[in-house]
């Protein structure tokens, strides 16, 4: 699938053409200009060009982090949020900032970006403010809308008084009342639920999407493509960022900006990007798991090249100390030939020797024995009494 990385314009190109339709064609409801109807169906565009505003972002933070193409993809990013101001679907256009924002900072680490894109945002913020009423009338029901309760403030008060007359465990299904919140089926179905359920049930709906939020960023760290990763982290980011904007609108924590609460609210096309968001996400999981099961193959596969080296070494050493041992063993082997055969040699030198020794002593060509200088008299007397027996004998 890496013809998806391949994709940037295109996505820019639709996503931008659904916004300008819609602000050009559709009918304002509510001071926005939201959706428009195809036959009975009503359709709105700003739900799927989030999904191709997040393909577009990281297929061109994928491609090159310099200086240039930050400046292009920012202008790009921007003309959509300047689309969705003019249709003043301001909610998704603050969602579109922030996922931006926060993709374009995870791409290219600077903090210079994150700082200059608050900045911008603070400042286009107040011009927002003074150009638009509508932005004025919320401002002011967020302040005090007790006090604006005729002008725009009765949506926070009848909010904040569900959510109140609810208490830790609710009403009860279909016991609370509903009919009172304006709109509770879309912008303020957390008031609602709150009212009936109780905020123990409502804290752990809100546990459940950070934890998908969390899941989403450890789906998106775990991949090894950079592509994939910035998709994963920018449709997290859009998820839980819509979730933060509509119950902080609807507890009074921040101005109501009029955005569904993802799974929970009343509406078609919510439902549906919605849906498509967790597709793509679970089909990422997939990814990291075959990548995981690549990572894991090649690394069983280098374990099997070192074993083979380890055995290739062993067996070189086992030869080299054969070989180091014959060499000893013959080394030994000639050593005692050469001591054998010394020994062989003395011992024959040792038979001469005797044999020389008796030869001297009994054989006929052995010289007579010199006597000691104590015999010479006692031979002197035999020799005399020899000659006296030999003249008689005459």
């Amino acid at each position: 699938m890496t013809f998806l990385e391949n994709w940037t314009y295109v996505y820019a190109a639709v996503g931008g053409a659904a916004l300008l339709i819609v602000a050009l064609f559709a009918a304002t409801l509510g001071g926005a200009k939201l959706s428009f109807n195809i036959g009975p169906v009503s359709l709105q565009p700003s739900e799927f060009v989030k999904i191709l505003f997040v393909f577009f972002v990281a297929a061109s933070l994928n491609k090159s982090t310099e200086f240039k193409n930050v400046v292009v993809t920012t202008a790009i990013a921007a003309a959509h949020v300047l689309i969705l101001v003019l249709s003043t679907d301001l909610g998704a256009a603050l969602i579109f900032f922030i996922v931006y924002l926060i993709m374009l900072y995870v791409a290219t680490r600077q903090p210079l970006y994150a700082i200059a894109g608050v900045a911008a945002g603070c400042g286009a913020a107040v011009i927002g403010y003074h150009l638009f009423s509508h932005i004025k009338v919320r401002v002011a029901a967020w302040q005090d809308p007790f006090a604006a309760y005729s002008e725009g403030g009765y949506q926070i008060a009848q909010s904040l008084f569900a959510i109140g007359s609810g208490g830790w465990f609710g009403t009860g299904l279909f016991r609370g009342q509903p009919d009172t919140i304006p709109v509770a089926e879309t912008d303020l179905i957390f008031s609602a639920m709150t009212e009936e359920m109780g905020l123990i049930f409502t804290l752990c709906l809100i546990l459940v999407c950070v934890s998908c939020y969390v899941m989403f960023l450890n789906i998106a760290m775990e991949l090894r493509n950079f592509f994939y990763k910035l998709v994963a982290l920018g449709l997290g980011t859009c998820y839980i960022f819509q979730v933060f904007l509509q119950i902080g609108g609807v507890t009074k924590f921040i101005p109501l900006t009029g955005v569904t609460l993802p799974f929970v609210s009343y509406g078609g096309s919510s439902l549906l990007s919605t849906m498509i968001m967790f597709g793509i996400i679970q089909g990422l999981y997939i990814v990291r798991e075959d990548e995981e099961a690549e990572e894991e193959h090649q690394i069983e596969m280098q374990r099997a090249r070192q074993r083979n080296r380890s055995r290739q070494n062993e067996r070189r050493r086992q030869s080299s100390s054969n070989a180091k041992s014959g060499r000893s063993r013959q080394d030994g082997r000639d050593r005692r030939r050469e001591y054998d055969g010394d020994n062989r040699d003395r011992a024959r030198q040792r038979e001469r020797d005797l044999r020389n020794e008796s030869g001297r002593t009994t054989g006929k060509k052995t010289t007579k024995s010199r006597p000691r200088f104590e015999d010479v008299p006692e031979q002197r007397q035999q020799r005399q009494r020899r000659t006296r027996s030999e003249q008689r004998v005459r």
